[in-house]
């Protein structure tokens, strides 16, 4: 027996009124349109596509594995979003067999094999929390839905050098770097904290080889150095989630020798490199003690 058009017109309804509520963030009222069109037709697949992407705006992770997985068997055709949203959620969960299912049905070649994917999809800058200071930094892409951050983040960010984050499959944003063009992700959440501290020191330097020397040996040692005084800026909207025109323009700021270092060492290893890297030239390299801040 087939299902009366009466009810498909209505899930249609329900589910577009569902939208509107979800537009305006009102996730509850949002869910329960999305679930009373699929219990007028449990085979209407935008609503549960649509449930899935409220369960993931809420980190709900088990219901969003669950509608999406719903969403895709009806739906199923390769490259089908649902798929994706699926592998997002199982690799949330860490549910391995079903994201590698999930990436390859989107259309993405996995290898063979089991547990926790480690792959190399090169490098990308993330948003950290994008509803809150949107914090970019650069990282590695170790599988369609987690970044391992590479850049020392601010300790107002909430998020440390090696950090895995889970992040959004839709790019927000643009960046440029070695003359290629990168798509800005959204965190979703951070899925593996590092153990590696950050802080915070004061260096003088004469001229920015020093400040390249300082994040070397860091670098060699299997940490990090980053300098935040000129490689942390503030953009506005535009710029950070947009594709400014060629003239809207942030000026890059001009030399100067005091300059502010995050760091990503334990503190005696950062305090023994930092020793290092002014012995070398003790007559223009100097450093204050460096401080843990996250």
């Amino acid at each position: 027996m087939g299902i009366d058009q009466t009810d498909w017109r209505d899930a249609d309804r329900l589910n577009e009124q569902g939208r509107v509520r979800a537009d305006a963030a009102d996730w509850d009222a949002a869910l329960s349109l999305y679930r009373q069109a699929v219990d007028r037709v449990p085979a209407y697949e935008p609503a549960w596509f649509n449930m899935a992407l409220v369960h993931k705006q809420r980190r709900q992770w088990v219901q969003a594995l669950d509608c999406n997985e719903r969403a895709a068997a009806l739906g199923g055709a390769e490259g089908d979003p649902a798929w994706w949203n699926l592998g997002i959620a199982a690799t949330a969960l860490r549910r391995w067999d079903a994201a590698r299912k999930a990436w390859r049905r989107f259309g993405i070649e996995i290898p063979d094999g089991t547990g926790e994917l480690q792959l190399d999809f090169g490098p990308a800058p993330v948003r950290l929390d994008p509803d809150g200071r949107g914090e970019v930094v650069w990282g590695r892409r170790v599988d369609p839905a987690r970044i391992v951050v590479m850049n020392v983040p601010t300790p107002e960010s909430g998020h440390r050098w090696g950090d895995v984050v889970l992040h959004d499959g839709a790019p927000n944003g643009e960046r440029t770097a070695g003359g290629h063009v990168y798509g800005v992700f959204d965190e979703l959440e951070r899925w593996q904290p590092s153990a590696i501290p950050t802080l915070e020191v004061q260096v003088t330097l004469a001229g920015e080889t020093d400040a390249q020397a300082l994040a070397d040996l860091f670098g060699q040692a299997g940490y990090a150095a980053q300098d935040w005084t000129t490689s942390v800026r503030v953009l506005c909207q535009q710029c950070s989630e947009g594709h400014p025109p060629q003239d809207h323009e942030h000026p890059a700021p001009s030399f100067a020798p005091e300059r502010r270092f995050g760091l990503a060492a334990p503190p005696n290893a950062a305090a023994r490199l930092l020793s290092e890297w002014a012995a070398t030239q003790p007559d223009t390299r100097r450093h204050g003690d460096p401080a843990v801040v996250g």
